[in-house]
């Protein structure tokens, strides 16, 4: 074992000056995340205040859509730094999670280690190619769709990107995603920033 190795091993792969530089990145993706909460959270309060009374237009479908999508990205991005997909030489991301995870107060219980978010949205050209060539686009094709869960009643359906709003799952290219627990640990993070309580 070197010096180097050594040296990463016992700082944690974070020289501590530097944990700093992490902070700022992360804390780039939990502010970015929020922004989208905070609009989904108004667009949830609109539809209470309403009582469901009022018209799902096409560019709120897909503000709602965006805001949803601009969620998962940085959710993903955020996982990037507490679960790493190598370890790096000298395992130097694996000991910067580990250190980052303990800094912040995450353990792999979160739901933002789920490579199956990452993966879906890191890859997702190729995932959209795969997806398209798979078989034949038949049946109920939406690009974009907030309401409640489809009932295809034997009849396939084919989601770009979908919000179901009774069971806040969001779907695209058939993989879902439960979104509230993701919203709860950006929130917990963002508290870890600002001391604030979680919205």
């Amino acid at each position: 074992m070197d010096d180097l190795e050594n040296y990463i091993k016992e700082l944690g792969g974070i020289q501590p000056p530097h944990l700093a530089f992490y902070s700022q990145a992360i804390r780039f993706n939990v502010e970015s995340a929020m922004v989208s909460i905070e609009a989904l959270a108004s667009f949830i309060e609109m539809t209470n205040d309403t009582k469901g009374d009022y018209e799902m237009t096409g560019e709120l479908q897909d503000s709602i859509l965006d805001h949803l999508q601009n969620l998962l990205v940085h959710a993903g991005a955020l996982s990037r730094y507490f679960w790493p997909s190598k370890p790096g030489k000298h395992d130097l991301h694996k000991h910067r999670a580990e250190t980052l995870k303990k800094h912040f107060g995450l353990t792999d219980e979160s739901p933002l280690k789920s490579r199956k978010l990452r993966n879906q949205l890191e890859h997702f050209d190729e995932n959209l190619d795969k997806y398209l060539w798979a078989k034949p686009i038949v049946g109920h094709v939406l690009p974009a769709y907030v309401g409640e869960e489809i009932e295809s009643g034997g009849v396939p359906a084919h989601l770009f990107r979908a919000f179901y709003l009774d069971n806040g799952v969001y779907e695209t290219l058939g993989v879902r995603h439960e979104v509230q627990p993701i919203v709860d640990e950006v929130c917990y993070l963002y508290q870890r920033f600002h001391g604030e309580p979680n919205t």
